[in-house]
C-alpha cells in the first residue's frame, strides 16, 4: 500500500499497524527508527531540532570506533564492544535504508594514532592491546562476518617508523606512532543521505521541533506529550516508546520512575571546522593517545575536524539535565570573540604536535555534548571514562531507554534493540 507521507496519512494507516515513538533523531533514534519500519512499525520520530541528526550526532568527529582508543580499559570489554559494532555499521544502515550506501564516498583519510611521550599507558602495552584488537577482529570476521564500512582488510593497523611518524608529528611530544584502518564519517553527507531515507518513508512521522515533556503509560501503551518550537501543544500513542535521546534522556528516564545507581557526567566539547595551511597537505587524519590530547579529521571533499580537549571542553555536570546556557553552543550559535578564543587555544594547543597548525583558517566553532558514566576526567588513569561497555538496551514493560555511548554503536544497539522485541 501506498500513501503520501502527511501526519494525517501516516495517523490513518497507522491504526493497521504496530505503533512506536522514538525520542531522539541523533544517530540512535534514526537506527532504531529506520529498524523499527522494516518490522512493520508506524514510527513518530521526535526530536527538540529541526532535523536529524543535527545536534550531538554531528557535531563530533564521526569516527567509526574499532576500539583503539580505549586501550586504558584493562577489561579489554570496551575495544571488544566497538570493534563489533563497526563491523556491523554498514551492514545494518545498507540493510534499513534499502540502498548500498557508498561508504568510500562518506569517509576521512585512515587515522594515524600519535603515541605520545606523557601517554597515561606506556607504548608496550598500547600495541599489546592493538595486537589483541587483530586477533579479535579475526574472531569475529569469522564467527559473525560482516565488514568495517564495506572492507575487510587483513590487518587493521601497522607500526610506523620514528621517520615516518616524524613526517609530521614533533620529535618531542611522541615517542612513536601506528597507522591504522579506522576512518570517521563526513557527516554533514551522512546526514543528508539519512534526510533523504526519512523523506523517502510512508512508515516514518518526522516529528522535529518538537520537545518531550511527559511520557504517559495509558491502558494501550503510552501516551508521549510535548511543545512544539512555537509553543503549541502536541502529543502522540504509541504501543512502545523508545528513548533515545542523548543530553535529555535521563530526564525522560526519571520522569517514568527510572534513575541510574551509578555516578554519570554530562560534557560540553566544542569543535573546529576549517582548512589547514598548504603545507600540512596530506597530513593523515590523527588522534593522539592515551590522555586529555585531541583528533584531527581528515577530509577527501570537506573541511578538517580539529578538537584539542584541553581546550575544547568547556562544560562539566552530574546534574540529571544540562544547562540551559549550553544550548546555544549545541544549536551552533557561538559569538564570534568566544569562538575565536577557543580557536585559538584550540590550536595552539595542537602546535606542539603538528608544526603549522597554529595557521589554520577556522570556519565553523561549536559543540556537542558528551554522556559518560564516572565522576572524573580522562586525566585520571582510573576514570570510567575510559571505558564504554555498561551501554546499551534497558527495557521496561514497553518503554525501552538506549544508552549508545558511541556514535559507532547505535546500529549494533537498534539490532539489540529489535531483537528484544522478538
Amino acid at each position: 500500500m501506498v500513501f503520501e507521507s502527511t501526519p494525517q496519512a501516516i495517523q490513518e494507516f497507522s491504526v493497521q499497524m504496530k505503533r512506536a515513538i522514538v525520542l531522539g533523531a541523533g544517530i540512535q533514534g534514526v537506527s532504531v527508527a529506520l529498524g523499527l519500519q522494516r518490522r512493520g512499525y508506524a514510527v513518530a520520530l521526535v526530536d527538540k531540532a529541526p532535523d536529524c541528526l543535527m545536534r550531538a550526532s554531528f557535531r563530533n568527529e564521526g569516527k567509526i570506533h574499532m576500539g583503539f582508543v580505549y586501550a586504558n580499559d584493562s577489561s579489554f570489554q570496551t575495544s571488544a564492544l566497538m570493534l563489533r559494532a563497526s563491523l556491523s555499521f554498514s551492514r545494518l544502515l545498507d540493510e534499513w535504508t534499502g540502498v548500498d550506501i557508498e561508504w568510500p564516498a562518506l569517509t576521512s583519510y585512515p587515522f594515524m594514532y600519535v603515541i605520545a611521550r606523557t601517554s597515561m599507558v606506556a607504548p608496550e602495552s598500547l600495541l599489546g592491546s592493538y595486537e589483541k584488537l587483530q586477533h579479535e577482529y579475526k574472531t569475529v570476521l569469522k564467527q559473525e562476518g560482516g565488514s568495517y564500512l564495506g572492507q575487510r582488510p587483513a590487518s587493521i593497523w601497522r607500526p610506523l617508523s620514528a621517520d615516518q611518524v616524524a613526517v609530521w608529528i614533533d620529535k618531542k611530544f611522541a615517542v612513536s606512532g601506528v597507522q591504522t584502518v579506522e576512518v570517521s564519517l563526513e557527516l554533514e553527507g551522512f546526514r543528508h543521505m539519512i534526510r533523504a531515507t526519512l523523506a523517502r518513508s510512508s512508515a516514518i512521522e518526522q516529528c522535529f521541533s518538537c520537545s518531550v515533556e511527559s511520557v504517559i503509560r495509558t491502558a494501550n501503551g503510552f501516551r508521549v506529550e510535548g511543545s512544539r518550537a512555537d509553543g503549541t501543544k502536541w502529543e502522540r500513542h504509541a504501543d512502545i516508546v523508545v528513548n533515545c535521546l542523548w543530553d535529555g534522556r535521563l530526564k525522560v528516564d526519571e520522569h517514568m520512575g527510572i534513575r541510574p545507581q551509578r555516578k554519570w557526567v554530562y560534557r560540553l566539547k566544542y569543535r573546529l571546522m576549517g582548512t589547514l595551511p598548504r603545507k600540512l597537505a596530506g597530513l593523515p587524519s590523527l588522534t593522539v593517545v592515551l590522555g586529555p590530547y585531541g583528533d584531527v579529521v581528515m577530509y577527501p571533499h570537506a573541511n578538517t575536524y580539529i578538537s584539542w580537549y584541553p581546550a575544547c571542553m568547556r562544560g562539566w555536570t552530574d546534574d540529571v539535565s544540562v544547562p540551559q546556557e549550553w544550548e546555544q553552543a549545541c544549536a551552533g550559535q557561538i559569538g564570534d570573540a568566544e569562538a575565536d578564543r577557543i580557536a585559538r587555544e584550540a590550536l595552539s594547543g595542537f602546535e606542539e604536535v603538528v608544526t603549522g597548525m597554529v595557521h589554520a583558517k577556522i570556519d565553523v566553532v561549536d559543540a556537542g555534548v558528551i554522556f559518560s558514566w564516572g565522576k572524573t576526567d580522562i586525566d585520571d588513569p582510573g576514570s570510567e571514562l575510559h571505558e564504554r561497555f555498561h551501554i546499551g538496551v534497558h527495557q521496561h514493560d514497553g518503554y525501552f531507554s538506549i544508552d549508545t555511548g558511541k556514535f559507532t554503536c547505535a546500529p549494533f544497539f537498534a539490532q539489540q534493540f529489535l531483537d528484544c522485541l522478538g
